[in-house]
């Protein structure tokens, strides 16, 4: 090692230009979950809203004894089943809205939360496998999530969800996670995982 990095009262590198913890960390890209995840949520809740609508409305024209509502109630009965249908829609949207993912060359930050913002931090270094997966009904929403199992103990597996090109990015994030070990000289050793 060079001497001129060396501490002479401690024996320990001193960071200097040259040293991996000192190096500039560049920020690459921030990217959200597609807001294409909430419409399988929202065909299902319509779908619900329409039902309960068309069961009024036909309980209404078959037995007109047995419900009798004014115009005035019957709106606000109506008004009523629908927004009870759209607001988990609304949630989900705003979710996937809120929700955010800013990677840099040496980390991936999480944010979310709709009123009580989170934040969450994940080394690239920490990073062991990535895996992607698209379930069928995110193959038709052209769709999928990247999987990462880590070493970091607030996020064993940690999924980001709802992503469109969800193979470039498992490719883009291997690559970075590659370059973060080579600069920092990580070696890894069979039996160690989670430690």
């Amino acid at each position: 090692m060079d001497p001129s990095l060396m501490d002479p009262n401690e024996g320990r590198p001193v960071p200097g230009k040259d040293s991996p913890s000192n190096q500039k960390e560049d920020h690459v890209a921030v990217f959200k979950p597609s807001t294409r995840a909430a419409i399988p949520t929202a065909i299902g809740w319509i779908l619900l809203a329409m039902s309960f609508t068309a069961l009024l409305i036909f309980a209404m024209v078959q037995r007109p004894d047995l419900v009798v509502l004014p115009g005035a109630r019957l709106a606000l009965l109506l008004g009523l089943i629908w927004a009870v249908c759209l607001i988990p829609l609304l949630y989900k949207f705003l979710v996937l809205k809120t929700v955010t993912y800013s990677l840099t060359t040496q980390r991936l930050e999480y944010t979310r939360g709709i009123l009580h913002r989170r934040r969450d931090q994940l080394e690239l270094v920490r990073i062991r496998d990535i895996t992607s997966n698209r379930t069928l009904m995110d193959r038709l929403l052209g769709i999928g999530t990247v999987i990462l199992d880590t070493v970091d103990r607030s996020h064993p597996e940690f999924r980001i969800e709802a992503q469109l090109n969800v193979y470039g990015l498992s490719d883009w994030l291997h690559r970075l996670n590659a370059a973060e070990r080579q600069r920092l000289g990580y070696r890894e050793y069979e039996g160690t995982q989670g430690l």
